[in-house]
């Protein structure tokens, strides 16, 4: 900022970004869609969650049958949880095959960026184990309450 000029300059210049920013936003305004998607996209930040971090993806060779398309297997790694989930392509949508290790949510809840705010839920066995059927394809996370109230979420991943 120019030390010469004075703040009433400053002030007229401010007005004048105003009015030009008000005509382009009646000219050419942002879509309904790009404010959802960028509201929805802070709904996506949690701080208080542990991140697990994906550390390895593979397609999984040799699983195509004519009624299932392509596998992979998703290894996600957080501090005291490792998180292994194989995901199947089953006409068009997902199923999602899981353990936890070590053992301890009674359940998992998936988000998609495709259907903000909803949460598909699947039980954990003993052994840490899970299944989700019917997964929209596209963006997704696993979401796990510890027993002591922390939550473990992994990287969003195009599956």
């Amino acid at each position: 900022m120019e030390s010469n000029r004075s703040i009433g300059e400053n002030v007229e210049d401010a007005k004048l970004l105003r009015r030009v920013g008000a005509m382009l936003d009646h000219l050419d305004p942002v879509p309904d869609a790009v404010r959802a998607a960028a509201r929805s996209a802070f709904a996506w930040c949690d701080m208080d969650a542990r991140l697990a971090r994906l550390i390895d993806e593979e397609l999984l060779v040799g699983s195509a049958t004519r009624a299932h398309g392509e596998a992979k297997l998703l290894t996600f790694e957080a501090p005291g949880m490792t998180v292994a989930i194989e995901a199947t392509e089953i006409n068009g949508a997902r199923k999602l095959i899981g353990q936890l290790v070590p053992s301890g949510p009674h359940h998992v809840a998936l988000e998609t960026a495709a259907q903000s705010g909803q949460q598909l839920t699947a039980p954990v066995d003993h052994l840490g184990r899970f299944t989700l059927t019917s997964v929209p394809a596209g963006l997704i996370r696993l979401r796990c309450t510890l027993p002591d109230g922390a939550q473990v979420v992994t990287e969003w991943v195009d599956t």
